[in-house]
């Protein structure tokens, strides 16, 4: 089975126990059988390794809910490759407590991004792109930032010390330009 066969299996058995009364407080942990593990070995040393064995084979049995153990561990990657929600998990009637214990912690309302802040592009990644522009082909400081990102400022930058080693002619008012309002500046690609 692969990996996304099994995140799957593993979302779809736990969503199926929901609604379904689940046994109350702690399960007790099994205890090690320790006469079983050393019969028929009579070296003490033996006998100590075999007993050793045996507590740590109990000690890493798993207790509790083996659907929502897996649904903890695959839920998350599982819900982002399905383009699901903390929230369609909870109207479905998944606990805060498993919702926590997937997506990590409390839900924080998600905030809108309220800044209008370009994508941040370092001066060499914008010149590169401009440059790989072919010949011909007219830019503009909004269409830069637009296509690549960057400030104006750095935008602007870039352009005029490309256009200062001949890369691209000086800037001109756009032609092309109708109505209100100043024409913005148009470099061309040489």
């Amino acid at each position: 089975m692969s990996a996304s066969e099994e995140a799957e299996h593993a979302v779809a058995e736990y969503l199926s126990t929901l609604g379904t009364p689940k046994t109350r407080g702690r399960q007790a942990r099994p205890k090690p059988d320790f006469e079983a593990a050393t019969k028929g070995i009579t070296d003490p040393l033996a006998k100590l390794a075999a007993i050793k064995a045996e507590r740590e084979r109990v000690a890493n049995i798993f207790v509790g809910d083996a659907a929502e153990e897996a649904f903890v561990k695959y839920g998350k990657a599982w819900a982002k490759i399905h383009d699901y929600d903390r929230e369609d998990f909870a109207a479905l009637g998944v606990s805060k407590r498993v919702l926590d214990a997937v997506f990590g912690g409390a839900q924080r309302p998600k905030a809108k991004s309220t800044s209008n802040r370009a994508p941040r592009v370092s001066t060499k990644d914008l010149a590169d792109k401009i440059t790989s522009k072919p010949a011909g082909a007219w830019l503009t400081l909004a269409g830069v930032m637009r296509e690549i990102g960057g400030s104006p400022a750095t935008v602007r930058k870039v352009l005029d010390e490309l256009a200062e080693a001949g890369t691209l002619t000086e800037p001109i008012d756009d032609p092309k330009h109708a109505g209100k309002g100043r024409a913005a500046k148009v470099w061309e690609r040489n």
